[in-house]
């Protein structure tokens, strides 16, 4: 058996057992419980592209460095739009998540005019002054 050969098959009998281990990980760690509320489901989403970007940005790099050959150009373009993707995902997470934990910043109050007119033309009928 050449050495070729025999990588492919221990690739074969070891691809189960890692994404059996990474189950297990994920189920031990919560990420496969439903989550507990809004904030805990953006989080989810922020973490999963930060590992996203962790994975996708340096293939992306060495590719666009040495050159991608004719056959992977496709794939480059692929790992650049998955980038995208994921970048864009957990930018708006990260923006949800800031709404939902600064309600009071996220939309300021307009300036009510009507209101504080209204205290004025109450005080003249009143007489009283201002």
């Amino acid at each position: 058996m050449n050495r070729p050969l025999l990588w492919l098959l221990v690739m074969l009998l070891g691809a189960p057992a890692a994404g059996y281990l990474l189950f297990r990980l994920a189920r031990g760690l919560g990420f496969l419980d439903p989550p507990v509320d809004r904030q805990h489901e953006m989080r989810r989403t922020i973490l999963v592209s930060l590992y996203c970007f962790l994975l996708l940005l340096p293939v992306g790099i060495y590719g666009f460095e040495k050159g991608w050959p004719r056959a992977w150009v496709l794939f480059g373009v692929v790992v650049s739009l998955a980038l995208v993707f994921f970048s864009a995902g957990g930018i708006w997470a990260a923006l949800r998540l800031w709404r939902l934990r600064h309600p009071e910043l996220a939309k300021p109050e307009s300036p009510n005019i009507e209101k504080d007119l209204g205290s004025a033309e109450e005080d003249a009928v009143v007489g009283r002054k201002s």
